[in-house]
């Protein structure tokens, strides 16, 4: 029985290619889609568990004012002692309930590594006084050499299998116990490991064990007991940290310390200083619920392409139930063709997979698996969502078919009637135009914003402005001659743009008692003021005397608004007035934070990305600023090669102990969107898929309608009706469905939106007649897709479809 099954349905798949290639290709592409959805929602959520304890690490933050911290203070901030910095972790350490505990911190500057006659330029060195349990806390994957070699020798260095192939193109065992300097300094090679999964919330290249810490703090970690209760931890913690920092006692901006799950840190982190830039919740969400809509839309069309199908293949049916054929053996043959069409997609799929997945790992800076084959879950992942949308997409043409009246099969008329007024077919072609018409309109909104980012005046000049990262030695040398570089207008010193959040200042104006906590400090030369063309109320002349450019003071307008609606004066008659920065500090001789004078105001601007709303700024201008070794260069922005290109031939002539890197400033401010731009780009990409998935589910409603209506239109074609009153006819009911799905989809489209837009404090609004327009565009590319199916059976002869056999 099931053998003959199985024969029929193969044979009916056969028969009907065009039907078979279409129903294949919307699944194979729903397929796609879910697979890449799980995939990151299993990604995401997978962050940290590669380590064996994983579920008993716990970061240590630290909260400072109203700002939390990843980075926990050593006792003196100016300098503490190798002995003082491993004390206050052995003090964590011999917390009841702690088993162990380590501490270190990875910079981000390049550094020239040089092993033999190779000379490399890298990022990402880790640097911890606590080398032993940082490899047993830590799950690194071994490749070679020993974690014990690491531990007991000082100035070891365990590096990445991607550094170890660029140092040695053999065996990475003859690194093993050879020596490399980085930056100048000796380090022996303790051990070879496998690159840091891309699911680990902090990443590095090289972990260098020295004696002393080069920092004011470290990012603490801490393993606790499996049956330790982590806020009972917490409380002896917060007590026991005062031994090894007594300042904290005394600190008026020290609130408290608090544990993170490793495991939580990616999708719930929200403090500053992080490591690597954590995961959104709300783009997880979005991504999801893409993909269940399109299989939704998957669905859709398989049961309109099937009922379409055996539609005209309705005496077939009737003839096997006269013979007796039950219902249910006729809804199992429908059942059974299902799965088989969802099998033979899988070589298709499996192959796409296959093709995209990676570029999708690349696009995204994820891991997904591209060949489940290597993976028995990816692989049981695959199977499972063939079988189980094969199996929900033919419950409803198995239902509708199999308890057709056998007497109307034989005449070819489908009992529908019921369906006339708001019947099945109806009610998916509105849930796909409710999926199609919701998702373009979301995502024409991220697309304005984005456009909107990108766009905006952030109150200075974004491009054609550059940082140089440089040696600090013999910096004023190396500027004078950046200054003779033809198309650079200024070089300057100072902070730089296009930051993350950082830490935050309270601050008083003079003669009010009411303490703010929402200011940032950033210190700039003159020259630096002039590359970024910050506007301010500074007389040009100031710039261009070297006397007149005393150290002064600015703050931003909105500061400036504020304190002069406190005052109750105007904004420019704030000048001179006094500011007391850290209020709280008391000082030598009994006063109380630091005053600075208001000496002028700037322009408002966007330092932060958009997500971030303008708060109080204050900059020190002073000559004297340096930044290490950073420059701040503007220039022509049309020479751009040209200009790089000198600057690379003018460093290569100077101090090389440290390596040149170059970074533009409107590319730091791209990278602050990048999560946003990189899912608005995805959600289009998914919008051209639901777009091309519902034009094959309209082909599929259309092909049904005229399938039920062929007599109807012979008949009204005998009557003179013209080929354009008869397209007229095929289309005019779906701008009732288009209506019913603008109805029902603007309100859910419209809270998305919103959800997702609320996450940048500066945003697009969400408009009404956007939904209005993509609604009539919906409704135009279904009337042309409806206009070319009907067409056939518009041309046709009458007779043909009046006749019976």
């Amino acid at each position: 029985m099931l053998k003959i099954l199985i024969k029929t349905s193969l044979r009916s798949l056969k028969a009907n290619r065009t039907f078979t290639i279409l129903n294949m290709i919307s699944l194979v592409i729903a397929l796609l889609v879910v697979y890449i959805s799980i995939g990151y929602l299993r990604f995401e959520n997978s962050y940290d568990t590669f380590h064996e304890n994983s579920e008993q690490l716990y970061r240590v933050g630290r909260t400072q004012r109203t700002q939390d911290y990843a980075t926990v203070g050593f006792g003196n901030w100016a300098e503490t002692t190798a002995e003082k910095q491993k004390q206050q972790i052995q003090i964590i350490k011999d917390i009841a309930g702690i088993e162990n505990t380590t501490h270190f911190i990875i910079s981000n500057d390049t550094e020239f590594i040089n092993y033999g006659d190779k000379e490399l330029i890298e990022e990402g060195i880790l640097t911890t006084n606590t080398p032993k349990s940082f490899t047993e806390m830590f799950s690194w994957e071994l490749l070679s050499g020993s974690y014990q070699t690491f531990g007991d020798v000082e100035n070891s260095v365990i590096i990445n299998e991607t550094i170890a192939k660029k140092l040695n193109t053999g065996s990475i065992d003859n690194l093993i116990n050879s020596s490399l300097t980085i930056a100048g300094e000796s380090y022996t090679i303790a051990a070879v490991i496998k690159d840091v999964p891309q699911n680990s919330h902090f990443d590095f290249k090289m972990a260098t064990h020295r004696d002393q810490i080069p920092y004011w703090g470290s990012n603490v970690y801490v393993q606790l007991n499996e049956k330790s209760d982590p806020a009972n931890v917490l409380k002896q913690f917060d007590k026991d940290i005062l031994i090894a920092n007594p300042g904290l006692a005394t600190n008026p901006t020290y609130k408290n310390h608090f544990f993170q799950k490793i495991t939580d840190i990616h999708l719930k982190s929200n403090i500053l200083y992080e490591l690597k830039a954590p995961g959104n919740t709300t783009y997880i969400y979005l991504i999801s619920a893409f993909g269940l809509l399109i299989i939704l839309i998957s669905v859709f069309n398989y049961a309109n392409f099937t009922i379409a199908l055996k539609s005209k293949q309705s005496r077939v049916i009737g003839v096997r139930k006269v013979l007796g054929a039950s219902n249910s053996s006729i809804a199992l043959q429908f059942f059974i063709e299902t799965v088989l069409l969802a099998l033979l997609s899988l070589p298709f799929l499996l192959l796409t997979i296959f093709i995209v997945v990676p570029y999708f790992n690349t696009f995204m800076g994820v891991a997904i698996t591209a060949n489940p084959f290597i993976n028995l879950e990816a692989l049981g992942i695959v199977l499972s969502m063939s079988l189980i949308i094969g199996i929900i997409a033919s419950i409803a043409p198995s239902i509708m078919l199999a308890s057709q009246n056998t007497l109307g099969l034989l005449k070819e008329k489908l009992n529908d009637r019921k369906f006339e007024h708001f019947s099945l077919r109806k009610y998916v072609i509105i849930s796909q135009f409710v999926i199609l018409i919701g998702v373009s309109s979301i995502s024409f909104f991220m697309y304005q914003q984005i456009s909107f980012i990108n766009n905006k005046d952030l109150g200075f000049q974004k491009e054609g402005v550059l940082y140089t990262f440089t040696s600090p030695d013999d910096l004023d040398v190396f500027q004078e001659k950046l200054k003779a570089i033809p198309g650079v207008r200024h070089v300057g010193n100072g902070s730089s743009f296009g930051l993350e959040p950082f830490n935050q200042l309270r601050y008083r104006l003079d003669g009010f008692e009411t303490v703010f906590d929402d200011s940032n400090q950033f210190y700039l030369d003159y020259a630096a003021i002039q590359a970024y063309d910050l506007q301010t109320t500074l007389s040009p002349e100031i710039f261009d005397s070297s006397e007149n450019r005393v150290n002064r003071n600015l703050i931003n307008r909105s500061a400036a608004i504020r304190f002069a609606e406190m005052k109750g004066v105007t904004v420019e008659e704030l000048i001179g007035t006094q500011i007391i920065t850290e209020p709280e500090y008391q000082n030598e001789d009994g006063s109380y934070g630091f005053p600075i004078t208001i000496d002028g105001i700037f322009k408002d601007i966007n330092v932060f990305s958009l997500k971030e709303s303008i708060s109080s700024y204050f900059i020190t201008v002073s000559d004297r600023v340096r930044m290490g070794g950073m420059s701040i260069v503007s220039f022509d922005k049309n020479a751009t090669a040209n200009t790089v290109s000198q600057i690379k031939e003018l460093y290569a002539t100077s101090n090389r102990s440290f390596p040149l890197t170059i970074e533009f400033l409107d590319e730091k401010y791209e990278q602050l969107h990048k999560n946003d731009e990189q899912t608005a780009q995805l959600i289009f990409i998914l919008n051209g898929i639901a777009i091309l998935l519902a034009s094959l589910g309209i082909i599929g409603v259309t092909l049904l309608l005229i399938v039920g209506k062929t007599k109807e239109i012979g008949i009204r074609k005998v009557l003179g009706a013209s080929i354009v009153q008869i397209l007229k006819l095929s289309i005019k009911e779906y701008i009732y469905f288009v209506l019913i799905a603008l109805v029902i989809s603007t309100p859910i489209a419209w809270w998305i939106a919103n959800v997702w837009l609320d996450n940048f404090a500066y945003r697009t609004p969400v408009q009404p007649l956007a939904f209005i327009v993509v609604g009539v565009l919906v409704f135009c590319l279904s009337a042309v897709i409806v206009s070319i199916v009907s067409y056939k059976s518009a041309v046709a002869n009458p007779v043909n479809s009046l006749k019976t056999e």
